[in-house]
């Protein structure tokens, strides 16, 4: 789903690029993979592997991902470039504390927020905020 950038901080691109590079050097502080990489998950073992690819383009690493996936289509995953993203651990996204953000590959941050996520489908999107409109009478 795409990021609404109206719910976060109005610095929120600078500050995730700083954490991004500068603080977490394009790596998921979480398990380490770095930023453009072409990983998959093995669904037989259930292990990450590389393909041996890596660009800081994401267009380039995409574009190898998607070759991987035509050319070589041995039914054990989809190939896929690691984008780092940065994860509000509290997930409360005023709170841009640095000790509060990690920079996530998109496996590390899905699982962080699987939780979250799950909520979201079960009750619907708002479901944090209308549960509490029904204790405040609006």
């Amino acid at each position: 789903m795409p990021i609404d950038y109206k719910e976060y901080h109005p610095d929120w691109k600078a500050i995730s690029l700083r954490i991004r590079k500068e603080r977490a050097g394009n790596k998921c502080e979480w398990c380490g993979v770095d930023h453009g990489d072409v990983v998959r998950v093995n669904s037989a073992t259930k292990q990450r592997e590389w393909a041996g690819f890596f660009s800081s383009d994401h267009r380039e690493a995409r574009e190898y991902a998607e070759t991987m996936n035509r050319s070589a289509d041995d039914g054990l995953g989809k190939w896929w470039p690691v984008v780092l993203t940065v994860a509000h651990i509290d997930h409360d996204k005023t709170n841009n504390d640095d000790t509060n953000l990690a920079a996530l590959c998109q496996r590390c941050h899905l699982g962080h927020d699987r939780k979250h996520h799950e909520n979201n489908r079960r009750y619907g999107r708002n479901w944090k905020r209308d549960q509490t409109s029904l204790f405040n009478g609006t």
